[in-house]
């Protein structure tokens, strides 16, 4: 007969029970260990408030350096109202000494324990245990650690100690004995990265259940508490690991005048498309088609920006008689901003996460994928990750995305994506090229791959009309453009395109 799984107690903390797969078993004593201002009397307050205020689990909080009175206006800060759930018996704030707290714990008839069945407790907090101990890691210290979990086992309490790691052995990490003894232990850090400080989280182990294992960030928000966002490299859902784009008839058209025709009808849902081209030549202007066409057919779009404000967005789509308020108004279009400076790749992506899960777009913008590059890097692993693990969320939610991609070379392309790697995850990539004829820039683009879809790799000429918007112009131009057709010239996508010897056969129009 298989064993009963053991019951979960929920932390009630942002992102935390997802890291610790539903929670520490019930029982467990747990370590948070990190040094001075990484968070641990935060992380453990918001545990004993999250059991008594959400899931009717009263509980005792012990302090040994804050007076009651600040612990409760700090945590006003933070929106939790300790005080009033004093009032109501489900919270009791105990402020005493390390000596007196310690030999209470040995007690049958402790005075503190006494207090914590008064209110029904089932979870404790201890703001830092390092001075209940004997100084040095000598058996005298496992013992005591060892009475000290005893005690609070012995009362079926859930336990969280915060336990400064540098307190013990001067500036190392924690000592073996903490960590061996205790059932889970949690490891906080602020990091310096390119002189940005990140908080991080570690589950180092714990008892009894799985965990995501890895650093995960976290940020301590006013008015709500901590946030935990798992690293995304972390794996999914096996729903997000096996998605794909499986439909192979629905189409999502681009907006754009002309180049539906181009790209079969439009792209897969799911499907991944890279629009790659030097800074200038229209992947924005394609961008905002592409959501417009979403909103002229209804269907939630999603325009994610690291270059622009949404000031500047709904300007430039004004610019190509594009006016994105009223389907903003009614909730079909959401443009998001969110700065590229120091960004945390783990926040970052799960606010792409909330966003896409509650929305539900049909079809999104990301622009653009050069800028992910530069504030993250492309050689190692962390943008390659990243970028995974959009694509993926995008399959699960059956979104076909549209990535902006700003590939470096003016006239002429050697590659299609650079420096960024990734072409084996994209389906479509589309290339788009300043094309230098006599005195003049023209604008060509070109289908290089889609993925499951007949391709004809010709270049066509686009254009870029004020007030009006992004169009692909017919390959044979009509009798009054002076401008020779596309069709007139070898090599476009080359550095130094060839026009073609003229036919005879070819009617005079086509001629220049």
């Amino acid at each position: 007969m298989a064993m009963p799984e053991t019951e979960r107690v929920r932390t009630g903390i942002s992102g935390l029970d997802g890291i610790l797969s539903g929670g520490i078993p019930r029982g467990n004593v747990t370590l948070i260990e990190g040094e001075i201002g990484t968070g641990k009397t935060t992380m453990g307050v918001e545990f004993v408030y999250r059991g008594a205020k959400e899931f009717g689990e009263p509980g005792v909080i012990v302090v040994f350096e804050v007076s009651p009175d600040k612990l409760v206006r700090v945590a006003a800060g933070l929106g939790w109202d300790l005080a009033e759930l004093e009032r109501r018996q489900q919270l009791k704030i105990i402020f005493t000494t390390r000596e007196v707290f310690g030999q209470e714990l040995r007690q049958p008839d402790s005075l503190l324990i006494d207090e914590a069945n008064k209110i029904g407790a089932k979870r404790i907090f201890i703001d830092g245990v390092a001075g209940l101990l004997p100084q040095g890691a000598g058996q005298d210290s496992r013992e005591a650690f060892q009475i000290l979990v005893q005690g609070l086992q012995r009362e079926n309490l859930t336990a969280v100690m915060a336990l400064e790691a540098v307190a013990l052995n001067g500036g190392g990490s924690v000592s073996l004995h903490e960590e061996s003894i205790a059932d889970t232990v949690i490891r906080l850090r602020v990091e310096d990265i390119q002189r940005a400080a990140v908080r991080s989280i570690e589950i180092v182990k714990s008892r009894g259940h799985n965990y995501q294992m890895g650093r995960h960030t976290f940020r301590i928000v006013d008015g709500q508490g901590i946030e935990v966002y798992r690293r995304v490299q972390a794996p999914r859902p096996q729903s997000r690991d096996r998605a794909a784009a499986f439909d192979p008839a629905t189409r999502v058209s681009t907006g754009v005048p002309g180049l539906d025709e181009l790209v079969n009808g439009g792209f897969f849902l799911g499907s991944t498309t890279v629009l790659a081209g030097i800074s200038g030549v229209g992947k924005s202007v394609m961008g905002l088609h592409y959501i417009a066409e979403g909103a002229r057919r209804g269907e939630h779009s999603l325009f994610l920006s690291l270059d622009e404000q949404v000031p500047q967005l709904m300007r430039n789509a004004a610019s190509i008689g594009i006016d994105l308020q009223p389907a903003i108004d009614r909730g079909v279009v959401r443009l998001y901003y969110d700065a590229p400076q120091e960004i945390e790749v783990d926040h970052h992506f799960h606010k792409i996460e909330r966003i896409v899960e509650e929305f539900k777009p049909k079809r999104v913008v990301i622009d653009s994928l050069s800028t992910y590059g530069s504030s993250l890097g492309t050689q190692g692993r962390v943008f390659r990750d990243f970028f995974h693990a959009l694509v993926a969320l995008m399959k699960e939610h059956q979104v076909a995305a549209v990535y902006n991609h700003e590939n470096p070379e003016m006239l002429g392309m050697s590659s299609m994506m650079g420096e960024f790697a990734m072409s084996s995850l994209v389906d479509n990539i589309l290339l788009m090229n300043f094309i230098e004829l006599g005195d003049t820039f023209r604008l060509g683009l070109t289908v290089a791959k889609m993925r499951s879809n007949p391709v004809e790799r010709i270049t066509h000429e686009c254009q870029v009309v004020d007030g009006e918007g992004m169009r692909v112009l017919p390959r044979t131009l009509p009798g009054a453009v002076r401008s020779t057709a596309f069709s007139g010239y070898y090599g476009l996508i080359s550095r130094a395109p060839e026009r073609r010897p003229p036919n005879p056969a070819l009617p005079p129009e086509e001629e220049e």
